[in-house]
């Protein structure tokens, strides 16, 4: 193996590293009872790859601060999303972490709640971390139906993806068993 295979090789181990260091983390804020919810695990790991390690678990501190001062479950992930992506609170934690990155594009985060977009999808998008093609299978198969229809099979489409990543013991897999959970119920329906 030549130098610069080498290099790929060890570039290539420190991110397995560093995505293995980030689940271990994530794990340790569900052990500590805190349920992040798809949406907020998703945003972290995005938010916590380019940070050295210290600055990680400082965020994560700060993270679980906010779920122990919170009032339930959803106002913890509302301020800890408000951490991650608020100006004047990124801007506060670059003071004390010159490291902290610099908050997605708004466009990025706008994707979720546009005008056009049915509830029902709204409602999905809250609860499960979706990826492009979710969204398109989604639409695909949901679009055109009665909207009470479309309604009860996004709740069910939700608590499928919510039962089967609930059951998937690893957290680095919780999602894409959510996912496959959550398709396979919607395949399972007639068109």
């Amino acid at each position: 193996m030549g130098q610069v295979g080498q290099h790929d090789k060890q570039a290539e181990q420190r991110e397995v590293g560093q995505e293995r260091e980030i689940e271990m983390l994530l794990a340790a804020l569900a052990d500590a009872g805190r349920d992040l919810g798809p949406k907020l695990a998703h945003r972290l790991r995005e938010t916590l790859v380019p940070l050295s390690q210290q600055v990680r678990a400082e965020l994560l501190t700060v993270v679980d601060d906010a779920f122990e001062v919170a009032l339930d479950v959803d106002d913890a992930r509302r301020h800890a999303g408000h951490l991650l992506g608020d100006s004047a609170a990124v801007e506060a934690a670059k003071a004390v972490w010159p490291a902290y990155p610099a908050p997605p594009p708004i466009e990025a985060l706008a994707a979720a709640s546009s005008d056009v977009e049915p509830p029902w999808m709204t409602y999905v998008a809250r609860h499960c971390e979706l990826v492009p093609d979710d969204w398109c299978y989604l639409l695909h198969r949901l679009t055109g139906r009665p909207e009470v229809e479309a309604d009860k099979l996004a709740r069910q489409y939700v608590e499928a993806w919510a039962a089967a990543a609930y059951a998937e013991p690893q957290a680095h897999r919780r999602a894409n068993a959510g996912r496959r959970a959550a398709n396979a119920m919607l395949r399972g329906v007639t068109m």
